[in-house]
C-alpha cells in the first residue's frame, strides 16, 4: 500500500498572487513610460517652437542692423507692415493678442515646425543714455527697438513668445 500525500494548493495560490504582484508592476512601469513619453514629445515641441522664435528675431535684428539711422528715422511706425510705435500695454502673451496685427513673415520654412513665425518691430523713443546731466540733457544719438516674435512647434498647441530689446 502506497502512502499518498493529499494535496491543498498552496502553490497554486501562491503563484497566482506572484504572477498578479508581476502584472500591477508591468501595468504601472508601462503608464511611467507613458507619462515619461508624452513629457519628451512635449518638450520637443516646445524647444521646436521656441529655436523658430529665435529665428524671427534673428531675422528682425538683421532688418534693423542692415538699415542705417536715416533709413529707420524715416521709416513710419504706423502699424503697417510689422512696423509700430512702442506700446507699453501691448501683451503679445498669448495667440489672441497678434490677432489683429499686420506682422511680418520670417519667411523660413523649419522642418518639424508647424505654421509660420512672425514678428513685429516697435520702436522705443525717447530713451536717454545713462549718465547725462539732469540739467543739460544729452542728445539721443542711439535709437532701441522692440522685436517681438511668435511661433508654434511640431503642433499647433505649443506657442512660444519671445521679445528681444536692439539698439542701433
Amino acid at each position: 500500500m502506497k502512502y499518498q500525500k493529499k494535496q491543498s494548493g498552496a502553490i497554486l495560490v501562491i503563484g497566482l498572487i506572484i504572477l498578479m504582484v508581476l502584472s500591477v508592476i508591468t501595468i504601472a512601469s508601462s503608464k511611467t513610460t507613458l507619462l515619461q513619453q508624452k513629457m519628451s514629445s512635449n518638450l520637443k515641441d516646445r524647444e521646436l517652437a521656441f529655436q523658430a522664435a529665435e529665428t524671427a528675431i534673428s531675422i528682425g535684428e538683421n532688418f534693423i542692423r542692415n538699415k542705417t539711422k536715416t533709413e529707420l528715422k524715416a521709416m513710419t511706425f504706423d502699424g503697417s507692415d510689422g512696423f509700430y510705435g512702442y506700446d507699453s500695454d501691448r501683451a503679445l502673451k498669448e495667440e489672441s493678442d497678434w490677432e489683429n496685427l499686420n506682422t511680418r513673415n520670417s519667411g523660413q520654412s523649419l522642418h518639424q515646425v508647424t505654421g509660420t513665425q512672425e514678428y513685429i518691430i516697435e520702436n522705443i523713443e525717447g530713451i536717454r543714455p545713462p549718465g547725462g546731466s539732469l540739467q543739460a540733457p544729452s542728445a539721443i544719438d542711439s535709437f532701441y527697438y522692440r522685436i517681438s516674435s511668435k511661433s508654434k512647434g511640431g503642433t499647433a498647441d505649443s506657442l512660444v513668445v519671445l521679445q528681444s530689446i536692439y539698439k542701433k
